[in-house]
């Protein structure tokens, strides 16, 4: 049996895209860490979702959905509602 012959030579599919993140709880472990080393005294949430965005997503184009992981001992509700809707 050909491709042509099944029709999928010319049709483009699209699938969903979910970005999983995981150990970000490491990461932003990771950013106290150097802010630390630095003498840096900055808000640390903000640092790390300014890193995060630059470093990380701007990376992925578009805007697809994403999770970020922490401890495997933590649940974030919210991230599994999100997971499970995209799904």
């Amino acid at each position: 049996m050909q491709l042509y012959e099944l029709g999928l030579t010319r049709r483009s599919f699209q699938v969903p895209v979910i970005a999983v993140f995981t150990k970000y709880d490491q990461f932003k472990w990771d950013i106290q860490m150097k802010l630390e080393d630095e003498n840096r005294e900055t808000d640390l949430d903000a640092e790390v979702e300014n890193i995060f965005g630059q470093y990380y997503l701007a990376s992925l184009g578009g805007d697809p959905p994403f999770v970020r992981l922490e401890s495997e001992y933590f649940v974030n509700q919210l991230t599994c509602i999100l997971l499970i809707c995209v799904v």
